[in-house]
């Protein structure tokens, strides 16, 4: 694969590019060959990194107060920019928050009448005033998941201002993270969905599940951010408002670089080639997600 004096990393990257290589397919509905990738055991470390490597620790978020660590996810992940790269962070929800929060989606799914049509298709009624976009479906769980949600983001805004981190440094960090969540079709949920606190306490999510949690953690540490959303290409990813190189979606007259949270090693502005497609991609905004940064 890679020469003696390639990076670890630089090999991960190498492989997922052979994958593109090869016509993989990375969509909601399937990651081929980058899914396989990403299914791999995140907790291994890359090799040829020493063990004695610095790591960041952001902490562990146990919700509600006084959650015993047992059973939390332990996440460890690399943001290239930053010095140190290594960052690790635990977080657990109790057994009777993830059950309220599921509760809260499972209601949502009774009200909204949605059926499941099986093959990851679904119908429900919309609200009034509500387009047939999932753009309210995401707003609601960024309102019912807006608490713990939050209590997670502060680990990030703290180690960002700790740091002297710069917005694209931050949006790394946040955008790695969330790569680094497994990803898992959720055929389990309403709406195909899983509530974004519910996505590291069950270390699962498919792109939706995964860019509604990014851009609630942007926002927070002061990013604008959207999602970006293709019915006809059965894909989500997440759009940050920072200056950048590659691909880019207009809205409301600001421009989004793309962000693909499915997997690991997807730098910002890189998007995979069978989505390059920008006539078939939505910006979707979003109202409710909290920006708590100044």
């Amino acid at each position: 694969m890679a020469s003696g004096s390639s990076s670890p990393w630089k090999t991960l990257f190498k492989l997922l590019l052979a994958g593109i290589g090869f016509g993989s397919c990375l969509c909601c509905c399937g990651l081929g060959m980058l899914g396989r990738l990403a299914d791999l055991d995140v907790r291994a470390p890359l090799p040829g990194f020493p063990s004695s490597v610095r790591t960041v620790d952001l902490g562990a978020v146990l919700l509600p107060p006084g959650t015993p660590p047992q059973g939390a996810h332990n996440y460890e992940w690399r943001a290239e920019s930053i010095s140190p790269p290594q960052h690790f962070l635990s977080y657990k929800l109790g057994e009777e928050l993830a059950e309220e929060l599921e509760a809260k989606h499972v209601a949502l799914g009774r009200r909204l009448r949605y059926r499941s049509l099986g093959s990851e298709r679904f119908t429900y009624n919309a609200p009034a005033g509500c387009s047939a976009d999932m753009r309210c479906i995401y707003e609601e769980l960024m309102r019912t998941n807006a608490e713990p949600v939050r209590v997670l983001g502060d680990r990030f805004v703290t180690s960002i201002r700790e740091r002297g981190l710069d917005a694209a440094q931050s949006a790394q960090l946040i955008v790695a993270f969330v790569q680094r969540i497994r990803y898992e079709l959720p055929t389990d949920e309403p709406f195909g969905i899983v509530p974004p606190a519910l996505v590291p306490a069950q270390d699962r999510g498919d792109c939706d599940s995964k860019a509604v949690l990014a851009v609630m953690l942007l926002r927070q540490a002061g990013i604008d951010a959207v999602v970006l959303y293709s019915d006809p290409l059965a894909h989500a990813a997440v759009g940050v408002g920072l200056p950048g190189s590659g691909t880019r979606l207009r809205h409301g007259g600001r421009s989004y670089q793309y962000a693909e949270v499915t997997a690991e090693g997807w730098p910002l502005g890189m998007i995979p080639p069978q989505y390059d497609k920008p006539r078939l991609w939505q910006v979707l905004p979003l109202s409710g997600a909290a920006d708590t940064a100044g």
